[in-house]
C-alpha cells in the first residue's frame, strides 16, 4: 500500500499531490502545533438550567412496516414524559405515497390520539433525494426547537420507560446519552449493546461496543450511537455540520462523541433506557455489501485523520489515500475538509498531550440520575479513601451528610481506592452527580506506618492532582471540598478561578509545638478559603483560620429504640480497625478491662464490630478469641447490634476529631461508657447517658455498676433528649449547607 504513488503515472501523481496538499499540510499543521500551543481543560460552555423539551428526530428512508412499530412504541414512551415532546420524521429518497397508512393513522397529529399523550407534537418531513445520516439529521434539526434531541433509528423499538429514564441525565456537563441495545432476535450475539468504546490500535481505528455490566448507574462511553441516544441540541447542530465526511452512514456519531469529549463535555450509557433493535434495515436495503464495506473503511480512515486516532502518520494517510481507486479520490480533496480537518485534529492532540486517557472513559466514572437545577450549591468532594459502602468513621460522615444534602446541593465524587467499590456501593451514588475513582498512589503491603507528613505527599499524587484539575474545569464547582487532611496539599495547584476551597478535617493533628510537622500543615492550610472541623477541642488547635464546626452526628433512633435488654449482659463495641485508635483501643480493652469485667459476670458478651479490614487481626492477636468476644469481621448494620447490646464501649485514647460511635450509641438510647480521651467533642455537652471514665482500666467499674442496676441504665438511656437534638445528622447537614451558601461564589 505505501507504494501505491510511486504506480501513478508521472501528471497524475503530480496533480495527486497538488490535490491533497492541503490535507496534509492541515494534519501536520495541527501535530506541529499541538505542541506549542498553551493547554488548559476545556470548560463547556453551560446553557441556561431549563431543560424541558425533547424533540425526537426520526430519520427514514424506505422501511414503512418498521417505521410504523417504531411509531407506536415511542407513541407509549412520550406518554411517560411530562413535558413538552416534538417528534420530526424525516422521510428522504422514497415515494411519499408509501407513508399515507402512517400518516392516516395519525391525522390529528398535534391533538391527542387514544392511548398517547397530548404534549406530543408529530412533523413529517418528505425528501424527495436520499440525505443519508448526517442530512437527514439536519434536516431534523432545523425544526427542532427544544434544548434536547433524542436521535431515533426507524428500526429501532423503544421500552416504555425508555425516554423516561435518559431525561434525568440531562445535566449541564452532558452531551448526549445512549440508550442500551438489544437485537430483536435474543439468540444473536449482543455486538451492539449502545455503550461504546475502542481498542487501541497503531494502524487503524476500531471501536466496538461493551457488554453491560450489573448495575443501574449511567457510566461513562466513547460516543452515543446516533440510533437510539439523547444529545444536546445546540452542540449536535454544530456537529452534524462538520459530517459531511462521514456521508452518507456510520462512524458520525462516533466523531460527535470524541469531539464532546475534546470540548469538555462527557457521554453516558443508561443501561435502564432499553431499545430493540432490527440492523442495518435501511443500509442492506439501499446499498450493496461491497459498498456498505468501502464507506465504513473510509470513514473509519476519516475518524483517524480528524482525530489522529492511531499512530499513522500525515504522508501514511495520503499513501492509502492513493491505494484507493481513483473515482473516490475526491472523497478526501477539498479545502473545506481540509480545514475542518486542522480544527479538530488540533483539539485532539493538545487534548491528548494534556494528558486525556480516552481508554479510562468507560472504566472510572459513574453517574446518578439526578438533573442539574439552578442556583443549587455544586460541590466536588475529593477523598484520599473509599468511601462506599461506609467501612470507617470519615466514610460514614460523609455518606450520611450526602444523603440529607443530596435534594440541595449538586454533588461531584473523586475517590481514591477504586478497587474498593463495587456494585454494592451504587445506592450512595446514586446521590452524586458524577463519580470518577483513581487508584496507585503507591500504597505496599506491609509498609511501616507513614507520618502525617509522609501520608500528606503520598495521598495527593499526580493522578488524583491530574483529576482533579479537570474535574474542576468540566464541572465548574462553586466549592472544592477536601476532606482529610491528607489531602491537604491539593490546593497548591488551585490557581485562579471561581470556586471557594474548603477544607473539610475529621481530626486535626496540630501540636501546637511549633515543630515541621505542624509548619507543612499550616502551609499547606493557608490555600483554603474555609476549614471546617468535627470538635471545639479542634477548632481550638486551629488558631488564625476561618473555621467552622461541622461536628459529628448519627441516625436518630430514639423514636423506636427499646430499652436495654437486662440479661443475658452484651457490651457492643462499633470501632472499624481500619482506624488504627479503634484497633489499639479495643486491644488495650480486652488486655485490661476485660478479664476483671468477665470474673464478675461470667456470662457476659463483648460484640465487636471490626469492619472488613479486621479480618488478618485475628491470627497475630489471640485477645479478639477470648471467651465471650464476638468478631465481627464484615461491613455490617450497626442497627440490630445496637438493639441487642446492654451498653456501648469507647476506649479509645489520643484521638482528634470526635466519636461518631459515641454519639450514634447515645442516639438509639444506649449508654456509652468512654475513656476520657474518647469523649472528646461531647465531654461538656451535659449528655447523661455518657458516662467518662479517666482511663480503660476505670471503665471497668462504671460498666459493671450500669448492668448491675438496669433502672439506673435506663433513666440515663432516655435522659438529655433535648441536648441530643444538635447531634443527629440532621442538624449536621444543615450546619453544612449554611456554610456552603455562605462560600458559594455569587458569580455563577
Amino acid at each position: 500500500m505505501s507504494d501505491a504513488p510511486r504506480r501513478i503515472a508521472p501528471l497524475t501523481r503530480i496533480a495527486f499531490l497538488l490535490r491533497f496538499l492541503p490535507l496534509f499540510a492541515a494534519m501536520r499543521a495541527a501535530d506541529a502545533l499541538a505542541h506549542k500551543l498553551p493547554r488548559r481543560w476545556p470548560q463547556p460552555k453551560h446553557e441556561p438550567p431549563d431543560n424541558r423539551g425533547l424533540s425526537v428526530i426520526v430519520p427514514e428512508r424506505g422501511t414503512p412496516t418498521n417505521l410504523a412499530v417504531t411509531l407506536d412504541a415511542l407513541a407509549a414512551a412520550c406518554a411517560r414524559v411530562d413535558e413538552p415532546v416534538q417528534i420530526i420524521i424525516v422521510v428522504n429518497g422514497v415515494n411519499p405515497a408509501a407513508y399515507a397508512a402512517i400518516r392516516h393513522d395519525r391525522e390529528d397529529q398535534n391533538a391527542a390520539p387514544p392511548g398517547r399523550a397530548s404534549h406530543v407534537e408529530w412533523l413529517w418531513q418528505f425528501h424527495e433525494k436520499p440525505l443519508g445520516y448526517d442530512g437527514a439529521i439536519a434536516a431534523g434539526l432545523a425544526q427542532a426547537r427544544h434544548p434536547w434531541t433524542y436521535l431515533l433509528n426507524s428500526d429501532m423499538r423503544l421500552a416504555p420507560d425508555a425516554l423516561a429514564e435518559v431525561l434525568p441525565y440531562r445535566q449541564r456537563h452532558v452531551f448526549a446519552i445512549a440508550s442500551q441495545i438489544f437485537f430483536e432476535d435474543a439468540h444473536r450475539r449482543r455486538e451492539e449493546t449502545g455503550w461504546s468504546d475502542f481498542h487501541p490500535h497503531h494502524d487503524q481505528a476500531i471501536v466496538y461496543e461493551r457488554t453491560p455490566e450489573a448495575g443501574t448507574l449511567a457510566r461513562g462511553s466513547l460516543y452515543a450511537g446516533g440510533g437510539s441516544s439523547l444529545c444536546r441540541t445546540r452542540l449536535l447542530r454544530r456537529y452534524v455540520a462538520d459530517a459531511h465526511e462521514y456521508h452518507p452512514f456510520y462512524w458520525e456519531d462516533a466523531d460527535f462523541g470524541v469531539r464532546a469529549w475534546n470540548e469538555g463535555w462527557e457521554v453516558l450509557f443508561c443501561p435502564t433506557s432499553h431499545a430493540w433493535h432490527g440492523h442495518r434495515a435501511t443500509v442492506n436495503q439501499f446499498y450493496a455489501p461491497a459498498e456498505i464495506e468501502r464507506v465504513i473503511a473510509r470513514n473509519a480512515q476519516w475518524f483517524d485523520i480528524r482525530h489522529a486516532w492511531t499512530g499513522l502518520a500525515p504522508i501514511e494517510h495520503i499513501r492509502r489515500i492513493a491505494a484507493r481507486a481513483p473515482e473516490h479520490w475526491h472523497e478526501f480533496a477539498g479545502l473545506a475538509r481540509a480545514w475542518r480537518t486542522f480544527r479538530l485534529r488540533l483539539r485532539a492532540q493538545r487534548m491528548r498531550h494534556k494528558g486525556m486517557k480516552y481508554e479510562r472513559i468507560t472504566q472510572d466514572s459513574w453517574h446518578g440520575p439526578q438533573p442539574s437545577l439552578g442556583e443549587r450549591p455544586r460541590v466536588l468532594l475529593v477523598t484520599p479513601f473509599a468511601l462506599f459502602p461506609p467501612a470507617h468513621g470519615g466514610a460514614r460522615r460523609i455518606a450520611e451528610l450526602i444523603e440529607r444534602l443530596a435534594d440541595k446541593v449538586d454533588f461531584f465524587l473523586l475517590s481514591d481506592e477504586r478497587s474498593l467499590y463495587s456494585l454494592a456501593s451504587e445506592p450512595w451514588l446514586k446521590r452524586v452527580r458524577a463519580t470518577h475513582l483513581v487508584e496507585g498512589r503507591g500504597d505496599r503491603i506491609n509498609e511501616a506506618p507513614l507520618t502525617l507528613v509522609e501520608r500528606m505527599q503520598r495521598h495527593a499524587w499526580p493522578e488524583l492532582r491530574f483529576k482533579l484539575e479537570q474535574m474542576v474545569a468540566r464541572y465548574d464547582p462553586d466549592i472544592v471540598q477536601v476532606e482529610f487532611m491528607e489531602l491537604a496539599r491539593l490546593a497548591e495547584q488551585r490557581g485562579g478561578g471561581r470556586a471557594r476551597w474548603l477544607l473539610a478535617l475529621h481530626d486535626v493533628y496540630l501540636r501546637g509545638d511549633g515543630g515541621a510537622d505542624d509548619t507543612r500543615q499550616c502551609d499547606a492550610m493557608r490555600h483554603y478559603d474555609a476549614i471546617s472541623a468535627c470538635s471545639l477541642e479542634d477548632i481550638a488547635l486551629l488558631p488564625g483560620c476561618n473555621t467552622h464546626l461541622i461536628g459529628n452526628g448519627a441516625i436518630d433512633r430514639r423514636a423506636t429504640a427499646p430499652p436495654s435488654p437486662q440479661s443475658p449482659p452484651r457490651l457492643l463495641f462499633m470501632g472499624p480497625f481500619r482506624y488504627a485508635p479503634n484497633r489499639e483501643g479495643i486491644l488495650a480493652f480486652l488486655d485490661l478491662a476485660w478479664p476483671a469485667l468477665k470474673r464478675q459476670f461470667p456470662d457476659l458478651r463483648l460484640t465487636i464490630l471490626g469492619g472488613a479490614d479486621s479480618r488478618a487481626m485475628l491470627d497475630s492477636h489471640p485477645q479478639l478469641a477470648m471467651d465471650g468476644v464476638d468478631f465481627v469481621c464484615t461491613f455490617v448494620d450497626p442497627a440490630p447490634y445496637l438493639a441487642e447490646c446492654t451498653l456501648t464501649i469507647n476506649p479509645l485514647h489520643d484521638i482528634r476529631g470526635s466519636s461518631i460511635k459515641l454519639i450514634e450509641s447515645l442516639l438509639t438510647h444506649r449508654v456509652c461508657v468512654s475513656t476520657a480521651s474518647g469523649a472528646r467533642g461531647f465531654a461538656r455537652e451535659n449528655l447523661p447517658a455518657l458516662v467518662i471514665a479517666e482511663n480503660i482500666p476505670a471503665m471497668v467499674a462504671p460498666i459493671a455498676a450500669l448492668i448491675d442496676d438496669a433502672q439506673r441504665r435506663w433513666q440515663l438511656e432516655t435522659s438529655g433528649s433535648h441536648a441530643l437534638d444538635a447531634h443527629t445528622w440532621d442538624a449536621a447537614a444543615e450546619r453544612l449547607f449554611a456554610l456552603y451558601r455562605r462560600l458559594q461564589p455569587g458569580d455563577k
